[in-house]
């Protein structure tokens, strides 16, 4: 305790969610992302919080706090409200800054960054209710949390912006979708959304119900989340790719 801050109790507060930005971005195709625009999610991500408050006030039927069941309160309150509130900002950060023709894999990044910013102000406001002790917790679980559900929403988000060529569509569905981007896009942000809702919901729904054995199956969802975005940056990078090749030849 240094002039009244608990320093390592700050540090651990921003550190990791600096620390978490700093690995996607160095493993990120070179020159596809933007540190200044990347600062610029993460501050809108902790606006994202101030937004959730605004949907309280919007919507206060959705809040159904005298409903016990938890299954309900965490799939169908809170992680939805919290995806959509990130997913709102984020789209409003992406057109202040006016982007153009960035590499998809951006998408996750950016989605990730604004899930670091809202789980930082998340945090400061859990110190405020039960002290610096809690996030030792949630620093190494909530945060990666919201940065897996961001780069999951990402990835459909990305994959949406990219154009196939003809020889490569293989489906009616994706034959359908490319001459109409609108409802591509629209289509596969509602697919994001639920992907990121679910695994949210997960992981407070485990948390919740579960009690003793909530710990390793925590660690398994978060295993499994991380592989999951590995894998779906991957192909994401991949697809890219392959469009930009068509496009040559």
């Amino acid at each position: 305790m240094v002039l009244g801050f608990n320093l390592l109790g700050l540090l651990l507060l921003f550190f990791p969610p600096l620390l978490y930005a700093l690995i996607m971005y160095l493993s990120s195709p070179y020159k596809s992302l933007s540190l200044k625009k990347s600062i610029s999610f993460l501050i809108g991500g902790m606006f994202s919080v101030i937004l959730l408050r605004v949907m309280f006030f919007i919507f206060p039927l959705w809040d159904m706090s005298h409903i016990l069941d938890p299954f309900y309160q965490q799939f169908w309150v809170t992680a939805p409200k919290e995806e959509i509130a990130k997913c709102i900002m984020f789209f409003i950060v992406y057109k202040s800054l006016e982007i153009k023709n960035t590499h998809p894999i951006a998408y996750m990044f950016y989605f990730g960054m604004i899930g670091l910013g809202f789980a930082t102000i998340e945090n400061i406001q859990y110190i405020s209710y039960y002290g610096f002790e809690v996030l030792q917790a949630r620093t190494f679980g909530a945060v990666f949390v919201h940065m897996i559900c961001g780069m999951l929403l990402g990835y459909w988000v990305g994959a949406s912006k990219i154009k196939k060529s003809k020889f490569t569509l293989r489906t009616i569905s994706s034959i359908y979708l490319s001459s109409r981007p609108k409802i591509k896009t629209i289509l596969y942000l509602l697919a994001g959304l639920i992907t990121a809702i679910s695994f949210h919901g997960l992981w407070n729904y485990n948390i919740e119900v579960f009690n003793f054995i909530a710990k390793p199956n925590s660690i398994l969802t978060l295993m499994v989340g991380f592989l999951a975005c590995k894998l779906l940056s991957r192909d994401l990078i991949n697809q890219y790719q392959k469009s930009t090749r068509n496009k040559i030849y």
